[in-house]
Formats: structure tokens, sequence, C-alpha cells
């Protein structure tokens, strides 16, 4: 989730088509709703803390309350300072990593193939 249309744009060519299905929505709201509706089940968010209408934390406790989707990796992509409220409020909710902005889309890449190939547990 991103608000940003240029980030946006930039997440569809960090990650070919051919490796990854994306689905890019503006705000936390809109995600839940495309999550819920979705007949695959999402096996990894990206998101930005500061959104307009639902910001990060938010969408994270939502996730995390749901039980079907409370085992969904998040990883930030995120200028938020890392001492900020919304920053520890995020990490004490549960993300998988924080890849900080601007990121390149290797590093983004790489850190979403670790997370993908980690076994469950």
């Amino acid at each position: 989730m991103e608000d940003s249309p240029l980030v946006r744009k930039m997440y569809g060519l960090a990650f070919p088509k051919r490796e990854h299905e994306l689905t890019a929505v503006e705000n936390g709201r809109i995600a839940l709703t495309a999550i819920a509706e979705s007949q695959q089940p999402y096996d990894l968010i990206l998101l930005d803390l500061c959104m307009p209408d639902m910001d990060g934390v938010e969408f994270i406790r939502a996730i995390r309350s749901n039980r079907g989707l409370a085992r969904i990796p998040i990883v930030l992509t995120t200028a938020e300072p890392e001492g900020s409220d919304l920053m520890s409020q995020a990490k004490a909710l549960g993300v998988a990593a924080v890849v900080r902005k601007p990121w390149k889309p290797r590093e983004l890449r790489d850190v979403v193939r670790t997370i993908l190939h980690k076994p469950v547990g």
C-alpha cells in the first residue's frame, strides 16, 4: 500500500509480472477490501506507514486482528524516522522487515525473496 502513484509504479517495475502478481492500492481501507475480496491469498504486504484515511499502524492492527490474515508478512517501505512513535508502534505489532525510502528495486526484491523463502514456523 502506497499513497504515491509514482512509488506504486516503482513497485511494478521492481517486481516483474512473471515473478509476482501485485495489487497496488493507495490506502489501507482499499487494501483491506482488496484482500477480503481476493480469490487468492496474499503472500506479503508492502506498506507505507504514512497514508491518508488509514495510516500503516491502523492497517497492521486490522490485519493482525483477523485470524485468517494475521500471518501475512508485512514489509514497511517508509521514510518514517526510526525512533518515531509511528515506527515504534508498527514494529511492536510485528513487521517482517523495514526498507527505507528511497529504496532501490534490487534491495526491495532481496528483502521480499528472503521473507518469502523463510520456512513457516
